[in-house]
């Protein structure tokens, strides 16, 4: 068994765990009607103060990506996931370099500290709590969370998981 092949056991194992949890604290279950037929509940909201009081699962430390600075541990939990993902992630303070293009376009919602985003020419974009962005799939830079950092993410399930 190769080391990737049980990395990506244990994140589906964790990813079970994270939705079964989700669920269970956000609403949005399914039951059937009066006829059998499945119905599909419409689901609780999310607020950000709910967000950013959530206890995310601690997946060790960052890995996947070169660190220039600050700490390498980060954690997440999982919404929802059916044709996307919709997770909670929160790290830092870091730098981290992405050095290999990212793979999927991802949504973001800055639920908590700073990021500053620096692509390979040096362009660079602030985001703090409140604000939204969309990272198209292929950006590679500096990812420099400023300080204790928490996100709300939106992603393609299949290249999510492909990772």
């Amino acid at each position: 068994m190769t080391l990737q092949y049980i990395r990506s056991h244990l994140r589906a194992s964790r990813r079970l765990i994270g939705a079964l949890l989700a669920s269970a604290l956000l609403g949005g279950a399914s039951h059937a009607d009066d006829a059998g037929q499945e119905t599909v509940q419409p689901p609780a909201a999310w607020t950000v103060h709910g967000l950013n009081a959530m206890e995310l699962e601690d997946l060790g430390d960052i890995d996947w990506t070169p660190i220039t600075s600050g700490v390498a541990s980060n954690s997440e939990s999982l919404l929802f996931e059916g044709e996307n993902t919709v997770a909670v992630w929160d790290a830092g303070p870091a730098r981290l370099v992405l050095d290999t293009p990212l793979p999927y376009d991802e949504f973001v919602v800055v639920l908590k500290g700073e990021l500053v985003l620096t692509d390979e020419l040096g362009n660079s974009r602030t985001y703090r709590a409140g604000d939204m962005f969309m990272l198209p799939r292929g950006f590679k830079g500096i990812w420099d969370m400023t300080q204790a950092y928490r996100e709300l993410i939106v992603v393609d399930t299949a290249a999510y998981n492909a990772e």
